[in-house]
């Protein structure tokens, strides 16, 4: 994941998600079944984000209507060049003024299209990536609860049931008095 969608999601790193492969002590079976817990509650906000995105319409109608925009900016602009050039030349200044805007205005409505464009593919290009993260992550939640001989009861898809305040107390349960 990138870093701004991971500081957008407060999702940690996702490198220290993953196993690494010099692991020299085994995790607990408690501390496996948080992690997971961990795991799956940061996967299912990223379905929640996911789900609250509407759908986005009318994007090809949008792009007629600024290639329209621009089209009829440029021929204002060739009308008034062509105006410019048959006046005295103490009126043709304002003319070309009118003239530089109207072509400015032609590249701002191709550049919105471009950007659009350009903000579509990079939108496409963090989903690809989301999914392929995704499925990392499954797969490690898999062959955790593999690792742990869980059998996932049906319906509950590997999730852990609880509720936080459970593992907050097993996991406090678990430090030594000192560390309270």
């Amino acid at each position: 994941m990138t870093k701004k969608l991971e500081e957008e999601l407060n999702l940690p790193d996702l490198d220290q998600l993953l196993p690494e492969n010099d692991i020299q002590e085994q995790p607990t079976t408690e501390e496996l079944k948080t992690e997971i817990a961990n795991i799956e509650g940061e996967m299912s906000m990223v379905e929640r984000a996911q789900a609250a995105l509407p759908t986005v319409e009318g994007l090809e109608q949008l792009d007629r209507e600024m290639d329209a925009y621009a089209t009829k900016a440029m021929e204002t602009f060739e009308d008034l060049v062509d105006l410019g050039k048959n006046v005295e030349d103490r009126h043709a200044a304002p003319i070309f003024d009118s003239a530089a805007k109207m072509i400015a205005a032609a590249l701002q409505a191709k550049q919105a299209k471009m950007d659009k464009k350009m903000k579509m593919i990079e939108l496409q290009m963090r989903q690809a990536r989301l999914e392929k993260d995704s499925e990392k992550i499954d797969a490690y939640v898999a062959q955790k609860n593999n690792e742990l001989g869980l059998d996932e009861p049906e319906g509950t898809e590997g999730r852990i049931i609880g509720n936080r305040t459970d593992m907050l107390a097993e996991i406090l349960k678990q430090l030594p008095e000192k560390d309270k």
